[in-house]
């Protein structure tokens, strides 16, 4: 088990530090929920405000264990547990991959002969210099349980469609060995897949930094799917597995109440955003969640929800006022972080344009 603090100093530095790495007995949840504990007392840590781990049965029941044990927490707990971003991102995506799966593994597969032996590889390389391809764009392995090095696979075959079929016409077995070598449509396909997921590949490398606090990034990013998802909807070629990418999108941030509340509140500290984003995120979600409204009915109604947040973090300001406040006052200069912000966010860029 590795467990990774994340805190921020007197100056507003943010600093991340692995606090406990060890081999753990048992992987039932009340089991880690110990191991977790142990931890934070052995830290002597006093205050924990979230934690986030991957989206297993047994995390859940860890997270269980530990809010009736830790003291503190805000609203008992409800939304101690923040869940990774980046692995539901990669839990959507793999449920569109089952999809469109001829087309892939006809790909897959020629790939796989191509790497069999080094003399294939030249001779793939020659042709792709023959027809006047960049050689650094060979095709790369993949790693079943990776889709970002599927896509990746996908996104350089797609490019190399001219060599593929040069490479049939060379080697005499490429066609007799394989059941089937890759066509001008699979090609095609692939190449309209590689623009569907390069979204959720920036996404993905945006939410996995390190180094930044990116909380105040979260409602922007994860609307910013949804549109993506209802975009692509209507293409005959995708409608089975966007259906399924929305299930899972729906299980764990389909509705108004399955955000976490920090979620929103980061919007709310955030300078570039604060209520009128907040305002405008909310007619989005009502917008397509009941659109039989007017648009002056989802104006009350997302300035109502804007008010509901905006008093839960009020209710949790005063709470640490009353905890801590000691009369006097500090001032801190706040660090200055530039995080970059996807240019293709379209429901940042709506907001800019129409929101404000």
């Amino acid at each position: 088990m590795v467990v990774t603090a994340h805190f921020i100093d007197e100056n507003w530095m943010m600093h991340k530090r692995i606090i406990n790495f060890r081999e753990i007995d048992s992987h039932k949840g009340e089991d880690m929920g110990r191991e977790l504990l142990d931890c934070i007392r052995g830290w002597g840590m006093k205050n924990v405000m979230t934690i986030t781990l991957d989206n297993a049965a047994t995390n859940d029941k860890a997270i269980d264990f530990l809010v009736k044990k830790l003291p503190n927490l805000y609203e008992g707990g409800k939304h101690f547990q923040v869940r990774c971003m980046a692995h539901i991102l990669n839990l959507i995506v793999k449920d569109g991959l089952k999809y469109q799966n001829s087309h892939v593994e006809c790909i897959q597969k020629a790939l796989r002969y191509i790497r069999l032996s080094p003399q294939r590889i030249n001779k793939f390389k020659k042709v792709m210099k023959d027809c006047g391809l960049q050689t650094k764009k060979f095709l790369c392995g993949e790693t079943p349980t990776r889709w970002n090095l599927t896509f990746k696979l996908l996104k350089s075959a797609s490019q190399l469609r001219e060599a593929f079929t040069e490479f049939g016409i060379r080697d005499k077995s490429y066609e007799r060995d394989l059941d089937r070598v890759p066509e001008n449509y699979d090609f095609e396909v692939v190449t309209e897949m590689v623009k569907f997921f390069e979204k959720f590949k920036t996404k993905t490398e945006l939410v996995s930094a390190i180094s930044k606090p990116l909380v105040n990034l979260f409602i922007r990013e994860v609307l910013d799917v949804d549109i993506h998802l209802r975009k692509w909807s209507t293409k005959p070629m995708f409608l089975d597995m966007v259906k399924d990418m929305r299930m899972k999108y729906d299980k764990y941030w389909g509705a108004y109440n399955k955000m976490n509340d920090f979620m929103y509140f980061a919007v709310l500290l955030d300078p570039t955003t604060k209520s009128p984003f907040l305002l405008h995120a909310f007619k989005k979600m009502i917008g397509y969640m009941e659109p039989s409204l007017t648009p002056a009915s989802m104006d009350i109604k997302a300035r109502q929800m804007v008010r509901e947040v905006e008093n839960r973090m009020e209710n949790l300001f005063m709470t640490y006022l009353e905890r801590f406040d000691s009369g006097g006052s500090c001032q801190q200069e706040a660090s200055q972080i530039v995080i970059d912000v996807d240019d293709n966010n379209d429901i940042f860029g709506d907001f800019f344009l129409y929101g404000r």
